[in-house]
């Protein structure tokens, strides 16, 4: 299911809005599979702690090169974020809520976009739900399931760290997409 608002009279043409939606989509997709699949090879190789370790390190680089691969804001976002820099700002926290209700009411749609105004510019607004995995509980389940070795790192390296708590099919954030529309 797909959501598009409008918070003004500025409205794209139908193809305008699906080739930034799909540029968005490919975004934060690719930012997610890069995540995954660097988390999967750290599993792997070392377990949860070493993966910990280089996603502390790591992830922060990958949203980066995905940043300049495509050219566009796009980042990790939560509610409880793990690393102040996955902080939202203050729309993105506005939607964060409201995929979270979304996701509690069993609604939580694969993608939600919106169309704004902000600054006297129009954006397209994208947002590609996370969703708490199996392989995602070892290092942000329950605060009891945690391993001693991942709560030492996780009080050393993330002193208010707040992505704990979680359970399978939890909404945990989103992949955060911002892309100017200009006008045809």
């Amino acid at each position: 299911m797909l959501h598009l608002c409008f918070f003004s009279l500025f409205i794209v043409s139908q193809e305008v809005n699906q080739k930034y939606i799909d540029l968005a989509r490919s975004a934060a997709d690719d930012l997610k599979k890069g995540l995954l699949q660097v988390l999967t090879e750290e599993i792997s190789k070392g377990g949860y702690q070493n993966a910990i370790s280089v996603c502390s390190d790591m992830a922060q680089e990958i949203t980066k090169k995905y940043q300049e691969k495509y050219n566009l804001y796009v980042r990790r976002v939560s509610e409880k974020p793990r690393n102040k820099l996955n902080s939202p700002d203050q729309y993105e926290l506005e939607i964060l809520k409201k995929l979270d209700k979304m996701s509690k009411d069993g609604k939580l749609p694969k993608e939600y976009f919106e169309v704004v105004k902000e600054g006297g510019r129009t954006y397209l607004r994208y947002f590609s739900p996370i969703v708490i995995q199996p392989m995602c509980l070892p290092c942000h389940g329950e605060q009891k399931f945690l391993s001693d070795e991942i709560k030492s790192f996780l009080k050393r390296r993330y002193p208010e760290d707040k992505a704990i708590g979680y359970k399978e099919g939890d909404f945990r954030g989103a992949v955060s997409v911002k892309i100017e529309l200009k006008e045809q």
